[in-house]
């Protein structure tokens, strides 16, 4: 059976008192991208740069090589240990995005606009209580504070995804770019790497970024985050869509952010142990173990436990 504390402090990307960089491109999560089907191949290697991928690319480009080799020692401000995973001979460079964003969602579900702004600073601030949170809503919150910097909760991509005010920065959005990544429309960086990389086989991305659980089976249907009345999924946070998540005091809400932890969870499970396909019973009990564990340490009861351990 899994040990859980172990499986944990394998997939958490911890913070450093030596960096300040995102953890997204910290070096344990680059070591994480570079287990990926497709990039495990010799060609592809982390490099430490402590800079933008823009600026990487814009340095190779004019064969600026010793000034790339430069940013191992030095750095841009908010660039710390920051590293890239790179492909020299085909002359591609990745960085690191998260999946879900917690700031947005918490803005707008609590109706709160803290004076903390970044994620890191909303992770903590969920976690040592010092943010406000309706009344219910805090173990939920702070399941997602906890998961929030897991390797499941994070991808290697061309660039970052610039989602707009409205909360879009999570998987759902993600996703459906992805699946419609052969026709024009916003996010064309990520539409042009997805089809000069994979073309017109999505499942093969799909199972190479261990991204199963976000889609029906042998389909390219994205899974409905919650149970919305008319099926139709819900990929931002504008008024709208709030207005249902805060109904019958936030029920549609807590739904919402326990099926992205679910989500972060099974996909560092994925991850961490490569394991592809269909659930088998071994490996869905030691999933259920970890939700477990996660829920009891986010302030759930028992009851509310045994109710919510069910794979998304």
């Amino acid at each position: 059976m899994i040990q859980v504390n172990e499986f944990i402090n394998k997939v958490d990307i911890t913070d450093s008192d030596n960096v300040n960089c995102e953890f997204e491109v910290r070096k344990k999560a680059m070591d994480f991208y570079k287990k990926y089907p497709f990039y495990e191949e010799d060609d592809w290697e982390v490099i430490k740069f402590q800079n933008s991928v823009n600026h990487y690319n814009d340095l190779r480009n004019d064969k600026n090589y010793d000034e790339i080799e430069a940013y191992k020692e030095k750095s841009k401000s908010g660039y710390k240990g920051a590293h890239l995973l790179v492909n020299k001979s085909k002359g591609i460079a990745l960085t690191g995005d998260i999946l879900t964003s917690i700031t947005v969602p918490y803005k707008k579900i609590t109706n709160v606009e803290p004076s903390l702004k970044g994620g890191k600073e909303i992770k903590y601030g969920i976690l040592k209580g010092d943010l406000e949170i309706p009344h219910g809503l805090e173990p939920y919150f702070k399941a997602f504070a906890i998961v929030y910097y897991w390797c499941g909760n994070m991808m290697p991509t061309v660039g970052n995804f610039r989602s707009g005010r409205y909360g879009g920065d999570n998987w759902l959005l993600k996703m459906d770019t992805i699946i419609n990544c052969l026709k024009a429309g916003p996010h064309q960086n990520w539409r042009d790497w997805i089809k000069e990389n994979w073309g017109e086989d999505l499942n093969k991305f799909i199972t190479d970024f261990y991204f199963e659980d976000c889609f029906d089976k042998d389909s390219l249907i994205i899974k409905n985050i919650i149970s919305y009345s008319n099926g139709d999924n819900i990929y931002s946070l504008k008024k709208s869509n709030l207005d249902i998540l805060q109904e019958n005091e936030h029920k549609l809400a807590k739904e919402f952010l326990i099926n992205h932890v679910k989500v972060i969870i099974q996909r560092s499970y994925r991850i961490e142990n490569k394991f592809h396909g269909d659930w088998k019973k071994e490996e869905e009990d030691e999933v259920k173990e970890i939700f477990k564990e996660i829920f009891a340490q986010a302030g759930f009861n028992g009851g509310q436990i045994n109710k919510m351990i069910s794979l998304f």
